[in-house]
């Protein structure tokens, strides 16, 4: 949200590469070493006796010989310092509140509060000039805005978030308002958030890091938030002036199993204007994450239960764990093939109208013969 309010004019693009410096595992390392926080992480198993013992109990010393290292030295890659950084933010999270976590992620000096040279905090940047207030009204009532907000359960303040979010760049380029992009840079960060805060909260405590990050990222996958946005027939309100992104999405939209297809070319468009969606609403709420969360619940329904239970990993992915190659990929006139392997030797073999798909279906051609 920061860089958001931050680069206003900046496009997605550049705010991804700006996120991408602050949460690198070199920025977290760093700032483990000038908060003074390294000599706070263990990464070996403490043993508190006998010959293998390496405790030092404070105010203890040891005399000099070839042991004294194992006392007072550890072997520690700098990611798990970064993961440590992690780990407290997530630790603060579930065990105070939003505002002091910020508090203290702004005390580590990440940049997560916006503050100008005053340090006072910055404005949101305006998503459009208020003198065109009129024609957005004109916008929203000429292109059925109103039909969004009735299924949204939700009227929005400023109608200029709910036009933008449903703004491609094709369209913005000859309009008032600029397109969805950087909303939807802020709607899947904030999508992620939400999804995890509600599996922490509302699942099992003992779920694993990587069960929440499968369950996470089918969630939010491009299939599952397209299939939602076009079940709600909120496609039909996307402002795009392309031929190409026409076809594409009416294709997918006549596609009779689209929820459950591996090997469906989802428009991108769909996903992305689910999540500056999301945006849009956060903004217009000022910024409130339990209202956003009580509009777009209802959105993901079965899909949130059904994932948590039974994430529906990338056949690639599920492949690859199972132990699968991939022995060879290629493409003729028509169509991209690929060969896969599974372990016991048996091949599979996918196609689709490029590399990506053909993959896909291969791997998932493999995973429907386990045996």
């Amino acid at each position: 949200m920061s860089l958001y309010y931050r680069y206003p004019i900046a496009n997605a693009g550049i705010l991804t590469i700006e996120k991408a410096k602050e949460i690198s595992n070199e920025n977290l390392y760093r700032l483990a070493v000038e908060n003074k926080l390294k000599n706070y992480l263990y990464c070996e198993k403490i043993i508190l006796q006998g010959k293998d013992s390496n405790w030092l109990p404070p105010g203890y010393i040891v005399k000099s010989n070839n042991n004294e290292k194992k006392f007072t030295h550890q072997t520690i890659k700098r990611k798990a310092f970064a993961d440590k950084i992690e780990a407290l933010i997530g630790a603060f999270l579930m065990s105070s509140n939003f505002i002091t976590t910020i508090k203290f992620m702004h005390w580590l000096q990440l940049d997560v509060i916006p503050l100008d040279q005053n340090n006072h905090i910055m404005s949101i940047p305006p998503i459009i000039a208020s003198e065109l207030d009129d024609e957005i009204k004109q916008i929203y009532h000429n292109e059925g805005f109103k039909e969004i907000e009735i299924k949204l359960n939700y009227v929005f303040q400023n109608k200029a978030y709910l036009i933008t979010a449903f703004t491609h760049s094709s369209k913005s380029k000859h309009c008032i308002v600029n397109s969805y992009e950087r909303l939807e840079f802020f709607g899947d960060a904030l999508l992620d958030f939400l999804v995890i805060r509600h599996i922490f909260v509302n699942y099992d405590r003992n779920i694993t890091p990587g069960r929440v990050t499968d369950i996470r990222q089918d969630l939010s996958n491009n299939n599952h938030l397209a299939y939602i946005l076009v079940s709600f027939n909120l496609h039909t309100k996307i402002r795009y002036n392309s031929n190409e992104i026409s076809k594409h999405i009416q294709s997918y939209v006549n596609n009779t199993n689209i929820h459950h297809s591996t090997n469906l070319t989802v428009p991108k468009i769909l996903a992305d204007v689910f999540e500056a969606l999301i945006a849009a609403i956060f903004f217009d709420v000022n910024n409130s994450l339990e209202i956003v969360w009580k509009i777009i619940e209802p959105f993901l329904g079965k899909i949130l239960d059904r994932s948590i239970v039974n994430p529906n990993l990338n056949p690639m992915r599920r492949f690859s764990d199972k132990g699968g190659k991939i022995i060879q990929e290629f493409t003729n006139e028509t169509e991209s093939i690929c060969l896969v392997q599974m372990p016991n030797g048996t091949y599979y073999e996918g196609r689709g109208k490029n590399k990506k798909l053909a993959k896909s279906d291969a791997c998932q051609q493999a995973l429907n013969h386990k045996d």
